[in-house]
């Protein structure tokens, strides 16, 4: 799909830019011919215009798209993040040109001058490289230039964490570059020493690079090998004083870092093979050493050829000795025969500072752990005290709600929603959790005849408003209760009244668009007629003029755009549309959230996007992996699972969620907040772009209301803290208190357990707070070990609570729930019945939710009948302790928890029937067929099976006895 979407861009583009091709390859062509033309004339005057022609053709329209970016910084009030990127790109190529080329020229320097190609490629090739190495890592460089200091300091080198995080990525990357640079010298000593024709150019006179006693009078090829060689071995001499550091990410020992081999065997072999390094692979440069080196091989006739070339290598082999020895050999002897059999012993010190430096790149050494000790009880008095969070425990799946969604308030089919996001609202009934969705134009939706460069262009433009309901009120067809609904956006509550819905920036806007033209744009479906509207917004780059016509015209639509009559002095071409390319655009050092979400502020319509700092180089800190182990899973037993939506933190051993980035999405504009100000990697970017950034502070009120702790973070913070809760190194060796994530049936399959929102009142805590939260269990077990929540509300924002169970206690998992769940006889038979009728059974989010001292396990399920494109809800499961109820509604639900033995009505089924007469004659059915297997199997001889069908049998009867007690 994607290979086909780059070919139709790519015939579009050269369609509608058939008059810039043509006028580019005019001027090349007319360039090119003055050029030919002056070469065999001989006319200096016309070969130099020739050439001026072509070089400012080539300059011009390169630029073009150089100019629009600009352009588009300018209108964020960007510039000063533009052109530092610009100038530090280009200073740091030019000056990795300079460096690369110089270093290749002056290693290169022994071969012979007659030989012009070893004094221009090599150098070319080196600048070269030197110039894609400092643009590639100009954010590495800047870092470095604007490092700052952590004051936190390793526990074995005592280099503060800030060399780690600036100045060793930036020593690496000059390392790899120095290396290049003297590999490409070495390259072409061997290439000219190899090449014959520059052996019969060769000058008798000595060389000033080599003692003519060592060579007999005679310059021989092997002195080109002298410099580059003797570089290496400086470059790789610093490398092994490097390694030295890259030992506090060691995989040697128990856990990532330093263990007691790598302090006490690998740190000194590092030393020594550097400094054998240096002294072996400098030697050949001494002469003394080389001629006698040289003489003594020159005894042997047979090596009598090759004895210059005999001195440069046998130094290295006594480097690969000692290297073999030192950093191969030793390390794995003293692992295997001293800290194998003492381990604990050994290590318990390297496993702490592990955990201490795993906690701290991860946040969660300020994690506040507490023990949860759960009520047995769930009362009457229970329910009357919790009525507003029970009021709001979430009941609607966003993929059954975005289904809803899409049936009902879609209206046009050039509109969809894309994402269903839970948020609260203050709302005329107090302060409520809802569920959001924005309601964007979506072009590929559009007929093809509709298709036309008018409507993509100039017509369709936006989205228009957002669909909100809360997450527990249905109307009694199992529909949601809209708060906000229609087009126009309607709602009764003033509150949440939307005055500016149209959306020119979200998560489908893809393409650009032109605004405020003389053609009016598509507002929003009016009946049997459409409203119109002319963008009064500010976002965009204005087309003030025909150059910026023309820079627009080959950047975008080319001809068909330069020769419309549409545009106007007040039009702007909207670009970099779509929220995370936006942002990304802006800012490409950060890593940012899948889920970006739209929120309503005092009747305008914003995203916010969580954005991260991270990075791979905090010391003594475990890498995040983005697959885990599905244990309790039991079809999957073994397997890994990749969570995709964490993948892009992958091997990231320090992160932070430093940013809130907010886009408007009628103006486009962008503010990056800073939510981690004590962040060194956030300190550092706001040194080199003061002006991109925000403090938290400058936030308004009202945005900050809807901050949300992200997913992505707490499911990071939460699968290493599964394992770095444990913070006794004993008992961290021994894995003996591992958690797991804890697992559902969710649609029909069973998958961990995503964090949600709920509302909850922590103890302490005057009134409800919305937190993120994420159930655990043991590894192998499926009872529920404890939780961790991210805060959200303002005033205790990014407060991380980790709650553990008591060991003693059974507390059921949510997986244990989705089983008593189908081992509920009524409540199986009644859901297989409905799964055979047509219909299709919608298993939702198994949630616990505290309440009190209690934990209370609700799930909802949805009924999807073949003939209709939407669930509706139809059962609301809910569970305490071992207590099972079910019914139509939730609060009818709860009070069958109330009722001995938790004893339920049999809800309705569609058509009048109750479910228990169904139930009965599903266990009367599914008697019989056990019956007829059983005689079946008999028959065959296959008596271990038709023992099984014969207890399937004894359970049905004994169910339908318990049906009628």
């Amino acid at each position: 799909m994607r290979q086909v979407a780059l070919a139709v861009a790519h015939d579009e583009f050269c369609q509608g830019n058939v008059m810039y091709i043509a006028l580019l390859v005019l001027l090349f062509a007319l360039g090119g011919s003055l050029i030919v033309n002056g070469v065999q004339r001989q006319r200096a005057k016309t070969l130099f215009v020739g050439s001026l022609i072509v070089l400012v053709t080539a300059l011009f329209f390169s630029l073009l798209s150089f100019w629009g970016e600009m352009l588009w910084f300018e209108e964020l009030d960007q510039s000063q993040r533009f052109w530092t990127t610009v100038f530090a790109q280009g200073g740091l190529a030019a000056l990795g040109a300079l460096v690369g080329g110089l270093g290749v020229f002056i290693l290169t320097l022994p071969i012979p001058v007659q030989t012009s190609l070893a004094r221009v490629w090599p150098a070319l090739i080196g600048a070269l490289s030197g110039a894609l190495w400092g643009c590639w890592n100009w954010q590495i460089i800047l870092k470095y230039a604007y490092r700052v200091s952590t004051e936190i300091r390793d526990p074995i080198l005592q280099r503060d964490t800030g060399f780690y995080l600036f100045t060793l990525p930036f020593y690496d990357n000059v390392y790899w570059g120095l290396l290049w640079t003297a590999g490409i010298a070495l390259a072409a000593a061997v290439y000219f020493a190899l090449d014959a024709r520059v052996l019969d150019k060769l000058p008798s006179e000595p060389s000033p690079f080599a003692n003519s006693s060592v060579y007999g009078g005679q310059i021989t090829p092997h002195r080109f090998f002298l410099l580059p060689m003797a570089a290496i071995a400086g470059v790789v001499a610093w490398g092994q004083y490097l390694n030295i550091y890259h030992l506090l990410y060691s995989k040697w020992g128990v856990v990532t870092g330093a263990g007691w081999t790598d302090v006490h065997v690998r740190l000194p072999a590092y030393l020594l093979v550097g400094a054998v390094t240096l002294l072996l692979g400098l030697s050949p440069l001494v002469p003394a050493l080389y001629s006698g080196l040289t003489r003594q091989f020159r005894r042997r006739r047979r090596l009598a050829e090759n004895a210059a070339l005999i001195p440069l290598a046998a130094p290295w082999l006594g480097i690969f000795a000692i290297w073999f020895l030192a950093l191969g050999v030793a390390p794995v002897l003293v692992q295997w025969l001293r800290v194998q059999p003492n381990e604990i012993t050994l290590e318990a010190p390297y496993i702490a500072n592990n955990i201490e430096f795993t906690r701290r790149g991860f946040k969660l050494r300020n994690i506040e752990a507490k023990e949860f000790s759960v009520s047995p009880t769930f009362t009457q008095e229970t329910l009357s005290n919790n009525q507003y969070l029970l009021s709001e425990v979430r009941l609607w799946d966003w993929r059954a709600l975005e289904a809803v969604y899409k049936q009902f308030q879609e209206i046009r089919l050039y509109y969809e929603f894309t994402d269903v996001d839970v948020d609260r609202y203050q709302t005329a009934r107090g302060y409520r959790q809802v569920m959001v969705s924005a309601r964007e134009m979506a072009l590929a939706n559009l007929p093809p005849e509709s298709r036309t460069f008018v409507n993509l262009r100039f017509k369709y433009t936006h989205g228009y408003g957002l669909t909100m309901a809360p997450v527990s009120d249905f109307t009694a067809d199992g529909l949601p209760n809209l708060l906000i609904k229609d087009i126009p956006p309607r709602t009764d509550d003033e509150k949440l009244r939307v005055a500016q819905p149209q959306i020119y920036y979200g998560e489908l806007t893809d393409s650009h668009v032109f605004v405020n033209t003389s053609e009016s744009e598509f507002d929003y479906p009016k009946g049997d007629e459409n409203a119109y509207v002319n963008y009064s917004g500010s976002g965009g780059v204005r087309i003030t003029n025909l150059w910026r016509k023309f820079l627009v015209g080959w950047k975008f639509d080319g001809t068909r755009f330069l020769l419309s009559t549409y545009p106007t002095r007040e039009s702007r071409v909207l670009f970099h549309r779509e929220i995370r390319e936006r942002v990304k655009t802006l800012a490409p050092f950060l890593k940012f959230d899948v889920d970006p979400y739209v929120v309503l502020v005092d009747g305008k319509l914003y995203w916010i996007i969580d954005a991260y700092t991270t990075s791979t180089y905090y010391p003594y800190s475990e890498s995040f992996s983005s697959t885990e182990p599905m244990e309790n899973m039991r079809t999957e037993r073994g397997r890994g699972l990749a969570h995709g939506s964490t993948a892009s933190l992958a091997g990231v051993n320090y992160v932070r969620n430093s940013v809130k980035a907010v886009v408007d999405a009628f103006n486009g504009s962008v503010t990056f907040y800073v939510f981690e100000p004590e962040d060194p990697l956030i300190q550092v970017w706001q040194r080199i772009f003061p002006a991109l950034f925000t403090p938290r502070d400058k936030m308004p009120e009202g945005l900050r209301a809807h901050v949300r702790y992200p997913r992505d973070f707490l499911l990071v913070q939460g699968l290493v803290y599964a394992k770095y809760h444990m913070t006794d190194p004993a008992v961290f060796y021994n894995q003996e208190d591992l958690w797991m994530r804890a697992t559902e049936k969710y649609y029909a399959a069973v998958q961990p357990v995503e964090p949600y929102y709920v509302m909850w009142q922590p103890p302490g805590l005057k009134n409800a707070e919305f937190i993120l939260m994420l159930p655990f269990t043991p590894k192998n077990r499926q009872v529920m070990i404890g939780w961790i929540a991210g805060m959200c509300d303002p005033a205790n924002y990014g407060r991380l609570l980790a709650y553990k169970f008591p060991k003693e206690e059974r507390i059921l998992g949510p997986q244990q729930v989705e089983t008593k769940i189908d081992q509920d006889g009524f409540l199986s038979g009644q859901l297989s019945l409905w799964n055979q009728q047509g219909s299709r059974v919608i298993r939702g989010n198994t949630l616990v939710i505290p309440i009190d001292n209690s934990l209370l396990y609700v799930e909802p399920i949805y009924l999807q009948a073949e003939a209709a494109a939407y669930p509706e809800l139809r059962l609301v499961a809910v569970m305490h302790g071992d207590n099972l109820s079910y019914a139509k509604t939730f609060d009818e639900a709860l009070q069958g928890l109330l009722t001995p033995e938790g004893k339920k009505a049999p809800p309705m089924l569609p058509g009048g029937v109750s479910g228990e007469k169904i139930a009965v004659k599903e266990l009367i059915l599914q008697a019989k067929q056990a019956f007829d297997d059983y005689l079946r199997l008999q028959g065959e001889g296959r008596f271990v099976e038709a023992a099984k069908e014969l207890t399937r049998l004894r359970q049905a009867l004994q169910q339908l006895v318990d049906q009628h007690e």
